[in-house]
């Protein structure tokens, strides 16, 4: 029987726009929609039919903790130029062998999808190879999956910057907006007190922040300055 917790009221409650859940994983603009409601296109003047990624996840026009995690892991695969039809393949390949509806999200994955990914039976990865199957686990999802916390095999908290920064999502803090760590101020008001002029010393004595987290918080927000 399934144990994973699928009616967890506070990772599967809508909380973001789809335009938020876009900032969040860090994919394109619209991505989130298309990716869990599905999408249409016209070719040679016949309409075409995208399903989403996980089917039957249901028609609302927000996205759940548990759907912005999805949406950040198959943009991970994305990037790793595996494409919408083979990262549907997988989907659907781990959902038989993990006996889940959505595995990408479940502690099931973490701990079994290594195994699974690269299998010499799995035929899924032929168009991209066993090598570049290898480094995408290695790579992209194994360091990012280690950032996800579970509970009842299901995702509950991420740190998109990774457990040594600060910035933690977590649907019961912040509107499950990305917020401090252990503070539960939203990141985006810091980064927006910054830009107002605000000096270091100001933050940290108006939120009980420290200038660590306020640099974590500025990190994950404008990732562009702390680049340059």
């Amino acid at each position: 029987m399934d144990s994973v917790s699928y009616e967890h009221p506070s990772v599967n409650r809508p909380l973001y726009s789809f335009a938020e859940a876009d900032r969040i994983a860090r994919v394109t603009s619209n991505t989130s929609r298309r990716w869990l409601k599905g999408y249409h296109f016209w070719y040679e003047e016949e309409r075409r039919e995208m399903p989403p990624i996980t089917p039957g996840r249901g028609k609302q026009d927000a996205v759940s903790f548990v759907d912005l995690v999805e949406v950040a892991v198959i943009g991970k695969l994305r990037k790793r130029n595996f494409s919408l039809k083979r990262i549907r393949q997988i989907n659907a390949y781990c959902r038989l062998t993990l006996k889940v509806p959505r595995p990408l999200v479940t502690q099931k994955f973490k701990v079994a999808g290594r195994d699974i990914f690269l299998e010499d039976d799995f035929d899924v990865l032929v168009d991209v190879g066993r090598e570049a199957g290898m480094l995408a686990w290695r790579e992209v999802l194994e360091p990012f999956l280690e950032d996800v916390e579970y509970e009842n095999e299901l995702a509950r908290r991420w740190w998109p910057l990774g457990r040594d920064h600060k910035v933690v999502v977590d649907p019961d803090y912040g509107f499950g907006l990305p917020v401090i760590e252990g503070v539960g101020v939203r990141t985006e008001i810091i980064a927006e007190r910054r830009e107002a002029g605000d000096s270091i010393e100001e933050i940290t004595y108006d939120f009980g922040v420290t200038p660590d987290q306020i640099e974590d918080a500025l990190l994950w927000e404008k990732p562009e300055d702390a680049a340059a």
